[in-house]
């Protein structure tokens, strides 16, 4: 074997090996420290850094459950993530809020990983309003675990709760804790389950520009700070862009809807290191 081809040779089994080491650890980490709130649920939500527990629509189903307090249509969405461009870190989602007269309810289910590892979160909840002011809502998840055929399958059930408060027409509070019992990964394991608590705060500054802020707690994880904004210049068109830390992240996007019943959502995430995680969902609402 001559230099040239040995160099390459080491070159492209360097490449390979920190691929699977990285994608090993990357899914070493999910049942402790992959929290669900670590991707994100729709690409409103990535663009906007994440910054989403306030935000009222169908995709509060997997955000905050309370937030879905309000819809007045049916509403379905998708979405689809691949994460740093690598199809083992792939995520998909899909929810679906049933709005009637006195309380929402909704489902969804989230799927993440690739043939060797998977995880599928799958829940169903309530949510209604408590007075003009205040909403909550509760969902219950089932978690189905599979790691390759040497090691099974697992499940568990959790549960999440959320809290919205309309202070005003402007400024909005919201309020979610995930896993709120800290269930196991399975009965046969003492791992647990991510846990995590949102606390949020938008602000309307005017009818095309709302600021939204939010602190984000892991029970293993350090603190994660967000910052964000959304512009509408028009009813069609939402440009948004934000800012995370732990780990700095910087995120934007673009959205437009049509005919007041679709709604298209673009967004893309950057990490400093690992590169670009683009998001797409898109959103119906029933007449």
């Amino acid at each position: 074997m001559t230099c040239s081809k040995r160099k390459m040779y080491f070159s492209c089994f360097n490449s390979k090996m920190v691929k699977q080491v990285f994608i090993f650890f990357f899914f070493a980490l999910p049942l402790t420290a992959m929290s669900q709130t670590t991707f994100s649920n729709s690409a409103r939500s990535l663009s906007l850094a994440n910054a989403s527990v306030t935000i009222q629509d169908v995709w509060a189903q997997l955000n905050n459950p309370a937030a879905l307090v309000g819809l007045k249509n049916q509403s379905f969405g998708v979405s689809y993530q691949n994460r740093f461009g690598l199809k083992e870190l792939q995520s998909q989602g899909v929810v679906y809020a049933l709005p009637l007269k006195k309380v929402v309810l909704s489902a969804g289910s989230q799927l993440y990983g690739y043939q060797q590892y998977r995880t599928v979160k799958t829940g169903m909840g309530v949510s209604m309003a408590l007075s003009e002011k205040v909403s909550a809502g509760v969902k219950l998840n089932h978690h189905f675990i599979r790691l390759n055929e040497n090691y099974g399958t697992s499940s568990s059930l959790s549960a999440d709760i959320g809290l919205l408060v309309k202070f005003n027409d402007r400024i909005r509070f919201g309020f979610s804790a995930l896993n709120i019992g800290r269930s196991k990964v399975s009965s046969n394991l003492n791992e647990r389950l991510p846990s995590a608590l949102r606390l949020g705060l938008s602000y309307r500054i005017s009818d095309q520009l709302i600021m939204l802020t939010e602190i984000e707690k892991n029970v293993i994880s350090p603190l994660q700070v967000k910052c964000a904004a959304e512009y509408n210049p028009t009813t069609k068109w939402y440009f948004r862009g934000g800012v995370s830390t732990a780990p700095l992240s910087f995120s934007f996007g673009v959205g437009g809807r049509f005919k007041d019943q679709f709604q298209l959502d673009l967004g893309t995430a950057y990490h400093q290191l690992l590169g670009w995680s683009p998001h797409v969902s898109f959103q119906f609402y029933m007449k």
